[in-house]
C-alpha cells in the first residue's frame, strides 16, 4: 500500500492510504454482485425504473442487479398486459381478418374481449416459462444470478411495447385501412422487437454478470430452438401430409 508522510509538531509519522477500487467492468468478467452499488441507490422506485429501463438502461440495471425488484417488475408487466390487452380488444374489432363474411365478422368481434383476455393469462405463462428458460440457458453460460433476477429483466425488457398502445389508438381512433393499419403496425413492432431484445441483453448481461457475449448467446439460443423446432414440426406435417396423398410414391397398390 502506499504511505505518506505526516509532520505534526516536529514528528514523523506515516499512515496507509486505503488503495483504489478497481472500476466495474462486466465486459471482462470482474463484476460481483453489489460490488460499487451505494446501498441508498440499490432500490429505485417505481417511476424510476420505467424511465431508467427505458432511457439509461445500463446504470438502471446495475442499479437493480444486487437486489432485483420482481415486486415492482410484477406490477410493471401487469399495468403494460393489461392495457395491451384492452387495445388489442379495440384492434380486433375495428381490423377484422380481410374477406370475412358478415356473420363471422359479428362473431369474430364478440369475441374479441375472449381474445384480449387470453393474451392477457397467456403473458404470464410466457413470462414464467421462457424465464426459466432464458434463466436456465444464462446458468449453462456461466451466469451468476438468481431465477429473480431473470425474471425481473424479462418483465421489463416487455415495457417498449408501450411505444405501440399509441399508435393503436390513433389507427382505431382514424379508422384507418388495413393496408395502413398493418404497414404502421409492422414497422413500430420491429422497433419494440429489437428495443426490447437489446433491453433483455444488457439486464441479463449486468444480472448474471457474464459478457454481452455472453447474454447474447443467452437470448439467440432458445430463439433459434423454438425457429428449428418450428421448422421441424412444419417439415414433417408437409411430408405427412403428402405421404397420404393419392399417387404419393411408395402407395401400396390394391
Amino acid at each position: 500500500m502506499p504511505e505518506v508522510l505526516l509532520v505534526h509538531n516536529d514528528e514523523e509519522r506515516t499512515e496507509k492510504l486505503p488503495e483504489p477500487v478497481p472500476a466495474a467492468d462486466p465486459d471482462n468478467g470482474n463484476v460481483t454482485p453489489g460490488e460499487n452499488v451505494p446501498s441508498e441507490t440499490q432500490n429505485p422506485g417505481f417511476l424510476e425504473i420505467v424511465y431508467g429501463t427505458l432511457f439509461d438502461p445500463v446504470n438502471t440495471f446495475r442499479r437493480i442487479a444486487p437486489h432485483p425488484p420482481l415486486g415492482i417488475a410484477l406490477l410493471i408487466v401487469t399495468l403494460v398486459n393489461a392495457a395491451t390487452a384492452l387495445m388489442s380488444v379495440f384492434s380486433f374489432r375495428m381490423f377484422p381478418p380481410a374477406d370475412l363474411p358478415s356473420e363471422a365478422a359479428y362473431v369474430w368481434a364478440g369475441a374479441a374481449p375472449l381474445i384480449g383476455f387470453a393474451n392477457f393469462v397467456l403473458w404470464y405463462v410466457k413470462w414464467l416459462g421462457y424465464g426459466a428458460v432464458l434463466h436456465l440457458v444464462a446458468g449453462l453460460f456461466g451466469g451468476r444470478g438468481t431465477a429473480r433476477g431473470t425474471l425481473t429483466v424479462y418483465g421489463l425488457a416487455g415495457l417498449p411495447s408501450l411505444l405501440l398502445l399509441p399508435f393503436q389508438g390513433i389507427l382505431v381512433v382514424a379508422r384507418a385501412g388495413e393496408f395502413v393499419a398493418s404497414l404502421v403496425m409492422g414497422t413500430v413492432g420491429v422497433i419494440v422487437l429489437v428495443w426490447g431484445i437489446v433491453l433483455l441483453v444488457l439486464g441479463l448481461r449486468d444480472i448474471h454478470y457474464f459478457s454481452s457475449g455472453r447474454a447474447v448467446a443467452t437470448v439467440a439460443v432458445p430463439a433459434l430452438a423454438i425457429v428449428f423446432l418450428v421448422f421441424l414440426f412444419v417439415a414433417l406435417l408437409v411430408l405427412g401430409i403428402i405421404s397420404i396423398l393419392p399417387g404419393f410414391p411408395g402407395d401400396p397398390e390394391i
